[in-house]
């Protein structure tokens, strides 16, 4: 019974004879031509950018590059410099390419981290897809991803989606992968992955607010796998308990640091550069609130249209969105739905952001027809 245990945890190409057209984890040999094909991708879109000037089209992205400069080449260097709003990884992994003068000025020192998220990311779709899709439909939804030329433009710059997709991915990934084992009692396995997804969720965190809502999402459904089985639970708790605990340290010491600081652990949401402050200055005098704000509904049809517009051209993103609310339909039948949820976890995010947060998306499809924040579609 044993040696019939081990033989069925072992991967399928592997195996003699193992069909390849099947639905299985991908192989390494499998994933090195789709890395390869992002690789190109990615320098060909930087030399795009990089010859027409558009790596700073963005003021945020020439914000995060003074941030990341600033922390040791100002007045005063150091932590401080990061500031209480945004959070600070994305600042401290352009800190060893800012430090050279040209690159900072003419942004590449934002594209290199960028990039490599960029490929991470499409490396980590593939091997997704690969868990819940035959492998032609596994490589067409890795390109749809891939070829997208809003998240190529991105990945030029030194904003900070790539790597939060980056990161969106990959725990998805690892949480999938530590949720099959949990099922397969493969105890070390899965004290190994408890400690990826704590990394990664401790990254989320230090890249986005999103990755708040993230982080604690990926730890209710790893604790719910291993609430079902005891038996994993009590050998895999040493794990669990580091895995509980860097969880927690991410939101924790973000708050220490304001508080150290700033004198208010809440700066962030309520500090003079927070989002309410800056909408409150941005809005013309005696107007109304932004469409969407306290209204959910409003709030849905913005974030939504708005990812239909960055996800595809002209008006196909409507038919994308269908695609989309079939996958998961799908997944939910084939009992794939736990851990791949934590991919729609933007949807109620960013929907509670522009109702409740102060955080207006402006689309030209939409009054007012303007252009802000747009890029949170991606």
């Amino acid at each position: 019974m044993k040696e019939l245990r081990r033989v069925r945890r072992v991967e399928p190409a592997t195996l003699t004879g193992a069909s390849v057209d099947e639905v299985r984890p991908a192989t390494r040999e499998e994933t090195f031509p789709v890395a390869l094909i992002a690789v190109i991708l990615a320098f060909v879109a930087l030399l795009l950018c990089y010859t027409r000037g558009y790596l700073l089209l963005y003021g945020d992205a020439v914000a995060h590059l003074g941030i990341a400069r600033r922390i040791f080449d100002s007045r005063n260097p150091g932590l401080a410099q990061l500031g209480g709003v945004w959070l600070p990884l994305p600042h401290l992994l352009m800190l060893p390419f800012v430090q050279k003068m040209e690159w900072w000025q003419n942004g590449l020192a934002g594209s290199w981290p960028s990039l490599f998220c960029y490929v991470l990311s499409v490396i980590g779709l593939y091997r997704l897809s690969r868990r819940m899709m035959l492998p032609r439909w596994a490589f067409a939804a890795t390109a749809f991803y891939a070829l997208n030329p809003n998240l190529l433009y991105l990945s030029t710059t030194a904003m900070t989606e790539p790597l939060f997709l980056a990161e969106l991915i990959w725990l998805t990934l690892l949480t999938k992968e530590c949720a099959a084992a949990i099922r397969d009692a493969r105890h070390s396995f899965v004290s190994r992955r408890l400690i990826f997804i704590a990394l990664l969720i401790v990254a989320a965190v230090f890249t986005r607010y999103d990755g708040w809502v993230l982080g604690a999402a990926a730890w209710c459904i790893v604790t719910w796998c291993l609430a079902r089985n005891r038996e994993v639970w009590r050998k895999v708790a040493p794990s669990f308990v580091i895995f509980t605990l860097l969880s927690v340290a991410g939101p924790l010491s973000w708050l220490a640091y304001n508080q150290h600081f700033f004198h208010d652990p809440l700066d962030f949401m309520r500090g003079p550069y927070s989002a309410m402050a800056v909408e409150k200055k941005t809005s013309p005098p005696g107007s109304h609130h932004y469409r969407g704000w306290h209204n959910p509904g409003w709030a849905l049809l913005f974030f939504t249209r708005t990812a239909q517009v960055d996800a595809a051209a002209w008006e196909t993103g409507f038919a994308v969105m269908i695609a989309a609310i079939a996958g998961l339909t799908l997944a939910i039948r084939r009992r794939l739905a736990l851990p791949s949820l934590l991919l729609w976890l933007p949807l109620p995010f960013y929907v509670y952001a522009i109702a409740y947060g102060s955080v207006p998306i402006f689309i030209p499809q939409l009054w007012p027809h303007s252009y802000y924040n747009a890029r949170y579609g991606m």
